[in-house]
């Protein structure tokens, strides 16, 4: 993520992202629940390199595990691995565009929760995949007008 201005609007989406996340235990939808800052990590991708993706899902962890009842250690492991893998994916040439916006945010969702289920174990693994599943689905529809208005403000993606 190269520029000033790309970290400050990413800056700003992580700050309201962690604003809105608490709201998610109240209203969910049939029972899912998104997970906000894991969806800006996934639009912000589009936009970095592969340093830049990992810097981004540290901040992400910190963020997430700063969040009451969250452990920061695996939090932060979590979303730099699934921040520098959602970067590192546009080495395969992807057109960018909404359909990639949301299928990296199913993908980044995924990476996240696995490796956060292996670093801390739910007691109930089957009820942990079922809604991580039905997370990452919600997360990648949520991207798409994320990743419009982004690009909007952003401008185009330098290769």
């Amino acid at each position: 993520m190269s520029g000033g201005r790309r970290w400050v609007v990413a800056g700003m989406c992580l700050y309201v992202a962690a604003a809105l996340q608490p709201l998610t235990l109240r209203y969910a939808l049939c029972g899912l629940r998104p997970d906000f800052l894991l969806i800006v990590l996934a639009v912000f991708t589009h936009f970095s390199s592969r340093r830049g993706g990992l810097v981004l899902g540290f901040l992400t962890g910190v963020v997430a595990g700063a969040l009451p009842g969250a452990n920061m250690a695996h939090y932060v492991i979590s979303r730099s691995l699934a921040g520098f893998c959602g970067a590192w994916a546009r080495a395969f040439g992807f057109e960018e565009g909404l359909a990639t916006a949301a299928a990296s945010a199913f993908a980044i969702t995924l990476i996240a929760q696995l490796v956060l289920m292996f670093l801390a174990p739910p007691a109930r693994i089957g009820p942990f995949l079922g809604a991580t599943i039905g997370s990452a689905v919600l997360n990648g529809v949520l991207a798409i007008p994320l990743y419009a208005l982004v690009s909007r403000v952003l401008g185009p993606i330098e290769r």
